[in-house]
């Protein structure tokens, strides 16, 4: 209940239609009759200079000033400024915040309901005596306590029977600010409605699966173990370093003379036999 009420409060302020006449209602207890010439030339526009305002209205560039100056603290209009290259000093563009006026007539309006209300049941349950020259109207406790005598002009008091009137009265006023609000509602809701298709729509496309490529493995082949052939030292041969011949060599001619010499022993040994 609590988010829906917060999401009507926060789409009143975007989708209720801003007029002049709003504007006006808002700005009139701020600042009197005086300020509607000032907020005709706001209406509808974006950075206008306070000169320029001042040239429009006719008015005193003073004057101008304080007037914005009390919608600022209001929060009711947003400035720019900007150095005049030329004078030297500050000019500066003001412009109406729409949210914040939508924002402050709610307000208002519920707020003027409440007293409406109010007023409404102390008309239905109490008495009330006015003075034959129209100078006050009290009810039955405070007549009591001037003694049923007009505390201005002294003459006697009298019942007002004019309740009736007076109830209907406020109850008309009840029923248009009522039925205003109900207006803004319905728009909000329309609002709301919108936002609601869309966050649906969003939803269905997020469930909508889309469909992956499945990328096919390819089979994992063993690589072929090739056998290395074993490589041939190359036996190197070391050179004496005196005739330069091999080392090997050498070695080799000192074994046939030996086998030479054992060969003619033997043959020596049989002979002897």
């Amino acid at each position: 209940m609590k988010t829906e009420r917060f999401k009507r409060d926060k789409y009143q302020y975007k989708t209720m239609r801003l007029t002049q006449n709003k504007i006006e209602e808002i700005t009139l207890p701020i600042l009197g009759e005086e300020g509607l010439l000032l907020i005709k030339e706001l209406y509808g526009k974006e950075n206008v200079s306070e000169f320029d305002l001042a040239k429009r209205t006719k008015y005193d560039i003073k004057i101008v000033r304080k007037m914005l100056y009390l919608l600022y603290n209001n929060n009711l209009v947003g400035f720019n400024r900007k150095k005049d290259k030329e004078k030297g000093w500050y000019i500066y563009y003001w412009t109406l915040i729409p949210e914040s006026i939508r924002f402050i007539y709610f307000k208002r309006k519920r707020e003027q309901l409440v007293r409406l209300n109010e007023k409404m049941l102390e008309e239905e349950k109490e008495l009330f005596f006015i003075c034959p020259n129209d100078c006050v109207r009290l009810n039955f406790d405070q007549g009591m306590d001037f003694e049923f005598h007009c505390p201005e002009c002294g003459e006697l008091i009298t019942q007002d029977t004019s309740n009736e009137a007076n109830i209907a009265k406020i109850k008309k006023v009840i029923e248009k600010i009522e039925e205003d609000l109900k207006k803004e509602q319905r728009d909000v809701k329309r609002v709301i409605i919108k936002e609601k298709k869309k966050e649906a729509k969003k939803k269905v496309v997020k469930k909508k699966v889309v469909k992956k490529k499945t990328i096919k493995k390819k089979p994992v082949t063993k690589k072929k173990v090739t056998k290395k052939k074993p490589i041939k030292k190359k036996v190197i041969t070391k050179k004496s370093k005196i005739s330069g011949t091999s080392l090997r060599g050498k070695k080799k001619t000192v074994a046939k003379k030996k086998t030479v010499k054992k060969t003619i022993k033997k043959k020596v040994n049989k002979k002897k036999k």
